[in-house]
């Protein structure tokens, strides 16, 4: 049983990474021509409407004590997540907002120490501060060298990786026993109905029509709501469920990689320093995913 496990797992994790790591770049093409609360909108509607038709009819049969958890699930890891990378990125560049993702691991083991009575070791201890080293230094040092412009975007990066974190822990902790496609679709529509109608009163049928290029960009959001939203969601739960919250989170080593290549093809810049930023913050996650410690505290 447990052999069969480990190919499914991994399999999973290299997955995901490629399908994650390609959101950044589908979310800098979306911003070309919408807001960032109309890419955050149209990515979360897409998705929740690719995924409530499979699972209407399996509302009735979740347990009511459930459906705070799902709509935690819903709020933090995907309708605030989306808007704060969506926001970020109309000033920080997509593969800086995917190496600032690795941070998702981090903020897994502080808020399920915290909150989830989840034991940590000194190892994890030094990879939280290592990571937070290297999340120093992506968010003060810019492409060109200078210190401290736009933090304040990159720091959005940081809440959202807080978000995925509460997500991560609340369906291990307490939606162990439910569907992972029920978790996924059910807590889209927590956060899908919203936007729906943020965007029916928005003028995102006006940008769509009359602006030049809308097509491609609303293209790009929407393959990125379906594939990467929906599709994805329902993958990672399950992945939560065979595995372990900080294995699933470790999805970030490779993400920052695949986001670095898309961003590279596409021209963006980034300062030296980054790269040194980024093998720390990996680092640190390597650290807090070490098995087998000599000390608990």
């Amino acid at each position: 049983m447990m052999a069969g496990r480990f190919p499914a797992k991994w399999m999973l994790l290299f997955l995901l990474a490629l399908i994650w790591g390609s959101s950044f770049i589908l979310m800098k093409k979306g911003l070309l021509v919408f807001r960032p609360e109309q890419v955050a909108a149209i990515r979360i509607s897409v998705a929740c409407i690719a995924t409530f038709p499979f699972i209407a009819g399996k509302l009735k049969d979740i347990p009511v004590k459930a459906l705070p958890y799902i709509a935690v699930v819903g709020l933090v890891g995907s309708g605030i997540p989306a808007f704060l990378f969506a926001t970020a990125q109309t000033k920080i560049n997509s593969s800086l907002a995917g190496m600032l993702n690795g941070l998702t691991p981090v903020f897994t083991l502080l808020i399920g120490s915290f909150f989830f009575r989840t034991k940590f070791t000194w190892w994890q201890i030094a990879g939280v501060l290592t990571g937070f080293v290297g999340a120093a230094g992506l968010i003060l040092v810019r492409a060109d060298g200078e210190i401290g412009k736009d933090a304040g975007y990159a720091l959005l990066i940081v809440l959202a990786t807080i978000g995925y974190g509460v997500s991560v822990n609340t369906i291990k902790s307490h939606l162990g026993s439910v569907n992972s496609f029920v978790i996924s679709g059910v807590s889209l529509l927590f956060v899908g109905i919203p936007y729906i109608f943020y965007l029916a009163g928005s003028d995102f049928f006006f940008r769509l029509n009359s602006v030049e290029g809308a097509g491609w960009s609303f293209a790009a959001v929407a393959t990125l709501g379906f594939v990467g939203t929906a599709i994805s969601n329902i993958l990672y739960f399950q992945m939560v469920k065979i595995s372990s919250p900080l294995f699933a989170s470790a999805v970030t080593y490779l993400i920052p990689v695949v986001a670095l290549i898309w961003g590279m093809s596409d021209g963006e810049e980034f300062h030296p320093l980054h790269m040194l930023a980024m093998c720390l913050i990996l680092g640190g996650v390597a650290l807090i995913s070490r098995p087998k410690p000599a000390q608990k505290i």
